[in-house]
């Protein structure tokens, strides 16, 4: 039997005028424009709903200054889509951008790397430099989910469906915290 067949879009909610050093922990040296697009992801197919991550709302686009679009959670309703029947949603980290709205899914079971809860509520967090791309309320609502049994956690690859899998890629979010061992012995403690 062939794996199903997903159609995926690509919902843009939100998007930001900025300059590079303002993307990157520790600025660009080639500084410049780079404007930024938000986007939430829909994966449909085999009478399936899958919905990969979940976006800001108004109130934090406002705090950090983003231009927001639309809600990206209405906006499944130009899929036909209620909210309360989405059974599953992929949040492939916990920055900001990505798991935010996390309540507006009442039904929903939330698949998540296990390292990216561990990182997001661990040691790093005390570093501003680190914890920027964070909310904490996003951070501690995954943690009641968890309490609640709603997170399925991975440890690497794994297939959520058939025909759809979830991969643990370094270098965005908690992988990075080899790379700031250092800031242990060098930031000042208050």
């Amino acid at each position: 039997m062939a794996d199903p067949v997903y159609e995926l879009f690509a919902i843009r909610y939100a998007t930001r005028e900025a300059q590079r050093s303002e993307h990157f922990i520790g600025g660009d040296p080639h500084d410049g424009p780079m404007p930024m697009d938000y986007f939430m992801w829909l994966a449909q197919g085999s009478g399936r709903t899958f919905v990969i991550d979940t976006g800001f709302n108004a109130e934090i686009a406002r705090q950090r200054r983003r231009t927001f679009l639309r809600c990206p959670v209405e906006t499944l309703a130009a899929f036909d889509i209620d909210v309360a029947d989405v059974k599953d949603v992929i949040l492939t980290h916990l920055h900001y951008d990505y798991a935010g709205n996390f309540d507006r899914f009442p039904n929903a079971r939330f698949h998540l790397q296990e390292r990216e809860l561990a990182y997001a509520t661990g040691r790093y967090m005390q570093y501003p430099r680190l914890s920027h791309s964070f909310e904490v309320e996003d951070v501690c609502g995954i943690v009641r989910l968890n309490y609640a049994r709603r997170v399925l956690f991975y440890d690497g690859d794994a297939e959520i469906a058939p025909g759809l899998t979830v991969h643990a890629v370094g270098g965005h979010s908690a992988d990075i915290r080899k790379s700031w061992d250092w800031l242990e012995c060098c930031q000042p403690r208050s």
